[in-house]
């Protein structure tokens, strides 16, 4: 019928699965590949291995190829579709999890991220597009595994500037980046200056800055908002700091560069 009412033609004579309901496009039907084992393992195996690589090219590839076979209609319980569809996203889970484990990805964290995306499938009324849900699975797997490949496997000066750059609201201290990293807080330092000219410290202070120049220029918040903002102690402190650093006050700097001609 909504073929019919979409399209002002009479359907085809076969299964329709409507993907995605848009006035300016008409209803189009979909057909699925016939289930061959072989081609989905293989499928699910080019997912896995674009996970754990990163490889974001390889797993979008992998995802067109798995929305062709008719996992809903030929898999599912037919009593009841919504129950079937949860225990195949549940069992995709399992895999990507096992994957993840057997790459490397700490077991502890593997296992609170399955429990957390399983409670959210159990909490979900329906799905109204089976196959965007497993795409938006498999993407947070890859988001999860590219974050712990850029923490782990990236030079510690690197990701102790990400680290930085990634928490400037909050009150950072040296204790924090080493618990976040992973790593021995007598090296944070040490690798930081050798690689960037400057301690941490400075650095924070630096980044708190240019943070401050952004939202100075961008919004009507007031000096103690901003200070507030970036977990600055005062005003006053974030005034003195800011000055500090660029050599004008805050207030000097929003003035003038609001009134800047802008071939400056």
């Amino acid at each position: 019928i909504i073929f019919t009412m979409y399209n002002t033609v009479e359907a085809p004579d076969e299964d329709i699965y409507i993907l995605k309901i848009d006035n300016k496009k008409p209803v189009k039907t979909r057909h699925f590949v016939p289930f061959d084992s072989q081609l989905f393992f293989d499928t699910e195996t080019d997912i896995i291995k674009a996970i754990v690589y990163s490889k974001k090219d390889q797993l979008s590839t992998a995802l067109d190829s798995l929305a062709e076979f008719n996992l809903v209609a030929e898999h599912l319980t037919a009593n009841n579709i919504i129950r079937g569809e949860k225990n195949t996203l549940i069992s995709y889970i399992s895999i990507l999890n096992r994957a993840i484990i057997q790459w490397g990805y700490p077991a502890k964290l593997a296992f609170q991220l399955q429990y957390s995306l399983v409670q959210e499938v159990e909490l979900s009324p329906q799905f109204l597009n089976f196959f965007q849900t497993i795409k938006e699975i498999s993407w947070h797997y890859f988001s999860v595994i590219k974050q712990y490949r850029f923490n782990n496997f990236l030079p510690l000066h690197q990701r102790i500037k990400q680290y930085i750059k990634q928490h400037i609201r909050e009150n950072i201290t040296l204790d924090d980046i080493a618990t976040g990293l992973n790593a021995s807080k007598k090296t944070l330092n040490p690798a930081f200056k050798k690689e960037y000219g400057v301690t941490i410290t400075q650095f924070i202070r630096q980044t708190k800055v240019e943070t401050a120049k952004e939202l100075l220029i961008a919004s009507n918040l007031s000096l103690l908002e901003i200070a507030e903002l970036l977990s600055i102690s005062t005003a006053t402190y974030f005034v003195k700091t800011f000055k500090k650093v660029t050599g004008v006050t805050p207030n000097h700097f929003r003035k003038h560069f609001i009134t800047r001609p802008l071939d400056d």
